[in-house]
């Protein structure tokens, strides 16, 4: 479990590089360096392992992974550009449920009676901290992008669970490799058919942001990535994705707090705090 942990601290630092790092480039220009800039690392990981391939049972799961996580970053980049963030992030709130219900489906996993009310407890406090009560209240009026985040949702509970799967049959640095370069090649062919984009050089976007904080980017995206998939071995993907979700609402909440000076309400708080005891739960069962 302190896998799980360590990784959704990781995703959670770099929500907030991100967040730095979009102020100086395209969003999906972004997601292109991030996955150009883990290529390498898992390349010489896994060569440096002895380069064992996997087995004919990985390929399947292996590049499902690949393709629904290209649809999954292209999808929410879209979607947040069509749409309004308020009514859609609530709507990632569904990712947890989507992963525990592909999990039993796929793989036979299932969490037990505890953990399942911990991460009910956990997706129905995102998701009204996140303002998605008046999402509830009023789902005719979701606007634009509705549906694009509804496929994130659905994207992302679907990595998770391919990604488990993969790695049974597979080195963690071949697959590493595999999804790191399979997203490079999809994303700049999305880039490809995107007018306006930026200027490219044999079609991958020119970067002109701060060079440091895109390394450091970098290095927090493999660690988070490769902490999810050891933590993957020892838990269900339901839960690991629930405990990512909930640490990342709790990161934005206090790097917002430090860092932008944002204000958070009592409500918020004791919200907060429901998410803290309930991923406290999963971490002990």
């Amino acid at each position: 479990m302190i896998f799980a942990l360590l990784s959704a601290l990781a995703w959670s630092l770099l929500d907030l590089l991100r967040k730095y790092l979009s102020s100086q480039t395209t969003p999906l220009s972004l997601a292109v360096w991030l996955a150009l800039g883990v290529t390498p690392l898992y390349a010489v990981s896994w060569v440096a392992s002895g380069s064992a391939m996997p087995e004919s049972d990985y390929w399947l799961p292996g590049s499902l992974s690949v393709l629904a996580a290209a649809v999954a970053s292209f999808s929410f980049i879209k979607a947040l550009s069509i749409g309004r963030m308020a009514i859609l992030i609530p709507v990632l709130s569904f990712t947890p449920v989507v992963a525990a219900i592909l999990s039993w489906v796929l793989l036979g996993d299932i969490p037990d009676n505890v953990q399942l009310a911990a991460m009910a407890v956990i997706v129905v406090t995102i998701f009204v901290l996140n303002g998605g009560w008046n999402l509830l209240r009023d789902p005719t009026h979701a606007g634009p992008g509705f549906g694009l985040m509804l496929l994130v949702s659905l994207c992302w509970g679907m990595v998770i669970v391919l990604d488990k799967w993969a790695l049974a049959s597979a080195p963690l640095a071949f697959h590493g490799f595999l999804q790191s370069a399979g997203m490079v090649l999809l994303l700049c062919l999305a880039l490809a058919v995107r007018p306006g984009e930026q200027r490219r050089v044999v079609g991958v976007p020119v970067y002109q942001g701060h060079i440091g904080l895109l390394m450091l980017a970098v290095v927090t995206f493999a660690t988070a990535v490769s902490l999810q998939w050891l933590a993957l071995a020892h838990v269900h993907a339901g839960v690991l994705e629930t405990i990512k979700r909930g640490t990342g609402i709790l990161g934005a909440a206090l790097w917002g707090a430090w860092l932008f000076r944002e204000q958070v309400g009592r409500i918020q708080l004791l919200l907060m705090g429901v998410i803290i005891v309930a991923t406290a739960v999963l971490s002990l069962t």
